[in-house]
């Protein structure tokens, strides 16, 4: 068995697949979680390999040393955040720091960004997912989310949400943006801190895997496995496929970006964002 952090589990459920089939003797059983919680159940030793859509944060890397945890990481891809509004909301761009007013409940209306004179919806992620974590670090600085602000149990339920209510925001990873495409709509975003020698500072880029590669994109992050150390099984075989190119191609066509081969520039354009 292996936990997988929810708003990944398309890409890992696709690599699975083609494992299977390649291997047709192995079987491999995901299970889809929070990364917090994937974390937790690898480090209390009740399962040996897990996916989780950020790296292990300073708290959870002094558990491991403390209690001489044994673990292994693998980095698999770098992942976007997609921000998503309802396909009828007109306002298309947006500032990192308006977005941090609006998750931290400081701007309320849609008027107050350039759109329409009507409240702002906001939608989160679980707490304990990494999109909810990423977005707080990378874009609220580590201040706190708008306590009003409504909770979806996973991206399924977030990109419900947005597509049913027209002044709704929210967050899911890229391997999800192609659900409910005709319903909802992927933002540009500028961030007016980025260094000047990016010369990007100006400019408002979507999550296409050319800008999350070169880091132009500001809300990136990356994709992690983690396994116990000194594992000889079923897992370790399907840590070793997802790294190879044949899983890394995978990776690529899921709309992320490869971690462990060359990356060609031209390949990265996804049109359907």
């Amino acid at each position: 068995m292996i936990v997988v952090a929810e708003s990944v589990f398309p890409l890992i459920k696709q690599e699975e697949l083609r494992f299977e089939d390649l291997y047709p003797e192995a079987h491999i059983d995901l299970v889809s979680s929070t990364t917090r919680e994937a974390i937790t159940r690898l480090f209390n030793d009740t399962i040996e390999v897990i996916v989780t859509s950020r790296a292990l944060n300073a708290e959870e890397r002094e558990v491991v040393k403390k209690y001489n945890i044994k673990v292994e990481e693998y980095k698999i891809a770098i992942d976007g955040i997609a921000i998503l509004v309802n396909r009828q909301n007109p306002v298309a761009q947006l500032r990192t720091t308006q977005l941090d007013s609006i998750f931290k409940g400081t701007i309320d209306e849609w008027s107050g960004v350039g759109g329409k004179n009507t409240p702002i919806e906001v939608c989160l992620p679980d707490p304990n997912s990494g999109n909810f974590e990423v977005v707080g670090l990378k874009v609220l600085h580590g201040g706190k989310y708008a306590a009003r602000a409504n909770v979806a149990k996973n991206s399924e339920d977030m990109l419900q949400f947005i597509a049913d209510h027209t002044n709704a925001i929210g967050m899911v990873g890229l391997n999800w943006i192609g659900t409910k495409k005709e319903s909802v709509k992927v933002l540009e975003l500028n961030d007016p801190s980025a260094p000047d020698s990016l010369g990007i500072r100006d400019k408002y880029l979507g999550p296409f895997q050319a800008h999350v590669y070169r880091g132009y994109y500001p809300i990136t992050r990356d994709i992690y496995m983690y396994s116990q150390a000194d594992i000889y099984s079923v897992g370790s075989g399907f840590i070793s496929f997802i790294t190879s190119a044949p899983g890394q191609q995978i990776v690529l066509n899921n709309g992320l970006v490869p971690a462990t081969m060359p990356v060609r520039l031209v390949q990265l354009t996804n049109k359907d964002i």
